[in-house]
Parts: C-alpha cells; structure tokens; sequence
C-alpha cells in the first residue's frame, strides 16, 4: 500500500510540475509582458500568477479568426462548465485548468469572480466596435484588471491592483489595434482610434498608484504602463506605428531597476 502511495503522489507531483512548466512556457511564448510581470511577483503567489495568466490566454482564443460567434460563445461556456468542475473537486484534464484548480484549492482565485471575467469575455465575440472611452474602460476592467486584482483578493492593495490592471489593458488595446483591425476585429471606433492620447493618458492615470510596503509589486503592470506609455507619444499616438506596436526591448531592464528602488 505503502510502494502504491508513493507511486501515486510521485506521479501527480510529475504532472503538476508539468503543468507548470507549461503554463510557463505558454506564457513567455505568447504573452512576454506578463509573464515578466508574473515573474516579479512575490514568490509565494508566483505560481498563481503565472496560472491566471496563462489562463488569460486560453480566454482570447475564444474567438475564432473566422469571426464565427456561436463558436466562440461555445468556447467560453467550455471555460465555465470547466470553473464549476474546479469547484466540484474534478478538474479536467488540461494543464492550465489544473494549474487553476490548483490556485483554487490553495484558496488563491475565487471560481464566481473568474466566471465574471468569462462573461466580460464574451464582448471578444461582438464584431461591433466600441462606442466609448468609458465603455472601453469598463472592458479592460472587468477583464486586465480583475485578472490582476485577483491575484491580490483580500488584501489592502485589491483595488490598487484592479485600476493598475485597467491601466495595463488599455495600453494594450491600444497598441494591438492595428493587429485587430487586420482581423476584421477593431475595438476603437475612428474618433477614438485617431484620438489615443485619450486611452494612453487615462492609462497613466491608471498606473500612477502607490502601494505600501510588502503590496508594491502589484505594481509592477505600472512599470510596463509608462514604458509603452513615451512609446505612443514617440509615435505621435499613431496605431499603425511601428514603434507603438513593438515591445518595449528594455522591459526588462526597467523591471530590475523598479525592483532595485524598490518601486515594485
């Protein structure tokens, strides 16, 4: 019985490490900025970090580049059918959804609040533009920045870590417009789309929090934010900018210099 236990819990801890490993890879592949930003959170909810993320990514394939939007609403109910399974104690067998069931019984994410990110998600199907700056706003909330402000539930920095994570993902819709409108997807509507200063500066509003000691790395997005932010003024707020579109190659660099100050 003994032999068969160890196999066992040899085998399970086998697989979370590769679901680790997984998560990981998926996210310095596809999504650098936050993997670097996942990376400079506290060790304890690192881990936890790099899951959200990683998850993060499963929900923007939702939509399909056909543009097809029953298949993407199949795609998000995939994903809520898979969060009440989490809380069943029966996650299936993919390694990002283990990685979340894993932060779930750690008692890390709450499934109920990730759900709320699934809904806000399913604005990804709507083909229609945005009508508003406010409406954008109220997206990247209820998505960039609950997905950061869960990472931090329950503490003094919650609400901190939600306006830094609206900042963070409205810098990026911005920058990744010329991207969606090639798909048949833009998010901006033209008087918005040729006015970026508007989204830029409200993003820096954003991202200009202050945390107290032992909270600061929630603030590491408000690093990238302002990194992206000289950027689109570089580019003259132009979408189709070359420099507003590119990574920011001293990401980083600025990241070790926050955490040397002791920004983050």
């Amino acid at each position: 019985m003994g032999f068969a236990f160890r196999i066992s819990r040899n085998m399970k801890v086998s697989r979370q490490i590769s679901n680790q490993k997984f998560c990981a890879d998926e996210l310095r592949t596809l999504d650098a900025d936050r993997y670097l930003i996942a990376l400079f959170q506290p060790r304890q909810i690192r881990r936890y970090a790099i899951a959200l993320a990683a998850w993060n990514i499963e929900l923007s394939r939702a939509r399909p580049h056909s543009g097809e939007q029953t298949l993407g609403l199949i795609r998000l109910q995939w994903h809520r059918d898979a969060l009440n399974e989490i809380k069943e104690g029966r996650p299936r067998h993919h390694p990002v959804i283990e990685e979340l069931a894993f932060a779930h019984d750690a008692g890390k994410v709450d499934t109920d609040r990730l759900e709320n990110i699934i809904n806000a998600r399913e604005r990804d199907i709507n083909p229609a533009p945005v009508k508003s700056v406010d409406e954008l706003e109220n997206y990247a909330r209820a998505t960039g920045g609950a997905l950061h402000a869960e990472l931090w539930r329950n503490t003094p920095v919650e609400k901190v870590a939600e306006d830094v994570g609206t900042g963070y993902a409205l810098i990026g819709i911005a920058r990744s417009e010329l991207i969606n409108s090639a798909r048949g997807r833009p998010w901006l509507p033209e008087p918005i789309v040729h006015n970026l200063k508007l989204i830029i500066e409200r993003g820096i509003t954003l991202g200009a929090k202050t945390a107290p000691t032992g909270y600061r790395a929630a603030m590491a997005p408000a690093i990238l934010i302002n990194a992206y932010a000289k950027r689109a003024k570089r580019a003259g707020f132009d979408y189709t900018s070359p420099t507003m579109q590119a990574p920011d190659p001293n990401r980083t660099l600025r990241m070790i210099m926050a955490k040397l100050l002791r920004k983050i």
